[in-house]
């Protein structure tokens, strides 16, 4: 009630002074172009910094891919974000998933400027397909918003119901990694494969976690026909296993010389 109520004033506020004259984040007045004041320019978690070349999440050690790439390799070619998941992020997110449509443009806005720069040659973008249950409760899909705000801002045409979903799934949120590679089996299906057939495709969604739902839409473009399949989420889950212990050593070496 509390979430709906909160959507409900937040459109009013966008219909009466527009959308871009606050942050996104802190409210502070914005004036310059963009939907983030200064502050949390510089204070917002960036990924930036180590990230595994694979699956683009933020690492703790220089190395090419994650512990967990390469133990089991990911079938999307490549995947990056924005955002760590983590801080105002997180709440930014939630608040775009139930009821503020308009952080679209806000999350949108960056994703757009990482895939002209890390994924270029793009030919057309697809999104994670929501549940028909999920989209009666939400009224939108957010993969698809972001989609839609990403191809405006860069050109690259998006196909919304390219991707489909055979048959409803249970929630992924309390279950592990091999309890998602279950639940998403076989649920994702390619619509029109003579649209996925020898395209580079980007796949949007708005957050990158275990990477199974990445993994799973990414093996039925794949089989579609598509030539390469990269992944933009405006945030990714860090790798949040301890760093080893002959890593620490060589910093620690490397910091005494």
């Amino acid at each position: 009630m509390a979430e709906g109520l909160r959507a409900r004033i937040e459109r009013l506020r966008v219909l009466l002074f527009g959308k871009d004259c606050t942050c996104a984040v802190c409210n502070a007045d914005v004036f310059s172009d963009g939907h983030f004041c200064r502050r949390c320019l510089e204070t917002l978690p960036w990924n930036a910094g180590f990230i595994c070349e694979k699956c683009g999440r933020a690492i703790r050690e220089d190395y090419p891919v994650c512990g967990e790439c390469k133990a089991a390799m990911p079938e999307y070619d490549a995947a990056r974000s924005v955002f760590r998941y983590e801080g105002e992020i997180i709440r930014l997110i939630k608040r775009f998933k139930t009821g503020e449509r308009w952080l679209a443009e806000a999350l949108a806005e960056r994703m757009a400027l990482l895939l002209l720069s890390d994924f270029s040659g793009a030919e057309l973008l697809v999104c994670v397909p929501s549940t028909e249950r999920a989209r009666r409760r939400r009224g939108y899909n957010p993969p698809a918003l972001l989609a839609e705000e990403v191809s405006r801002r860069t050109g690259v045409p998006f196909e919304e119901n390219l991707l489909c979903k055979t048959r409803e799934t249970a929630p992924q949120k309390a279950l592990t990694r091999q309890e998602r590679a279950k639940n998403l089996a076989g649920c994702f299906r390619v619509h029109e494969r003579t649209k996925c057939r020898g395209k580079a495709i980007v796949l949007i969604d708005d957050v990158l976690t275990t990477g199974v739902t990445a993994d799973t839409a990414a093996r039925a473009l794949r089989n579609a026909g598509a030539r390469s399949v990269r992944v933009l989420t405006a945030a990714s889950v860090p790798d949040r296993r301890p760093v080893a212990a002959d890593t620490v050593e060589k910093a620690l070496e490397k910091a005494l010389k």
